[in-house]
């Protein structure tokens, strides 16, 4: 299991790393001067701006501001990203709506984090149960085996027994809100974990954002611009 886990994960590094600038650094054609009358006057200059961000169209609304993170419990940059979410996340609480959408990025295998991340939402512990979920994988190489290894990793959060089983047992609910996620997932294209949209208006992903510690200075500059989403 520990080394079918650790394959499965070195072969979906590439599906979940930030997503790169293509290098045009190399070219055959060779630059020639330009003259004045080759440029059309023009007074807007937001094309020379690297934004960190991409504006998307949607015709989702909201009634509060809401952050979603695209991402896969197997991706170890997501993994990476969850601690400063953690902080995050702490520190906006009640203010903001954060929804975390995970996908198994088509791998079947790790299907089974994606039924106890929708059992421990309905337990009301998903934010101490991703955390953990990270660290089972990434560092414990365990994935859930059986109803009874959930209801044991539920158990060591605080939840009863018989509280978890049932929690588990809400299939068809929880199928539900899995197929809604990947629904999401398609109405985005997101291509790549972790990806990031704010107010269905702006998305960038860590690269974009320029590095791991300045994803959510980005997420806290785009809550601050025009969208469909109240801000109050």
């Amino acid at each position: 299991m520990k080394k079918s886990l650790t394959l499965c994960v070195v072969l979906l590094i590439a599906a979940c790393q930030p997503s790169a600038n293509e290098d045009q650094s190399n070219t055959a054609e060779k630059p020639h001067a330009v003259k004045s009358e080759e440029i059309a006057p023009k007074n807007d200059f937001s094309l020379l701006v690297d934004q960190p961000y991409d504006i998307i169209e949607s015709d989702q609304t909201c009634e509060e501001p809401i952050v979603i993170e695209f991402f896969a419990y197997q991706c170890p940059h997501c993994y990476t990203l969850e601690k400063q979410a953690a902080v995050w996340k702490k520190k906006n609480q009640g203010k903001i709506n954060f929804l975390a959408v995970p996908t198994h990025l088509g791998h079947q295998e790790f299907s089974s984090f994606l039924i106890v991340h929708q059992a421990a939402k309905r337990l009301g512990i998903i934010d101490k149960a991703m955390p953990k979920m990270f660290t089972r994988l990434h560092e414990e190489k365990k994935a859930f085996a059986s109803q009874d290894d959930v209801v044991a990793f539920f158990h060591s959060l605080g939840v009863p027994e018989e509280k978890a089983r049932t929690a588990i047992l809400s299939g068809k609910e929880i199928q539900k809100e899995i197929d809604k996620n990947f629904e999401l997932l398609a109405k985005y294209k997101i291509a790549s974990v972790p990806t990031i949209i704010v107010n269905y208006r702006y998305q960038f992903d860590v690269t974009k954002a320029g590095g791991y510690n300045k994803v959510f200075d980005v997420v806290d500059e785009t809550l601050g611009l025009p969208s469909s989403c109240s801000t109050n």
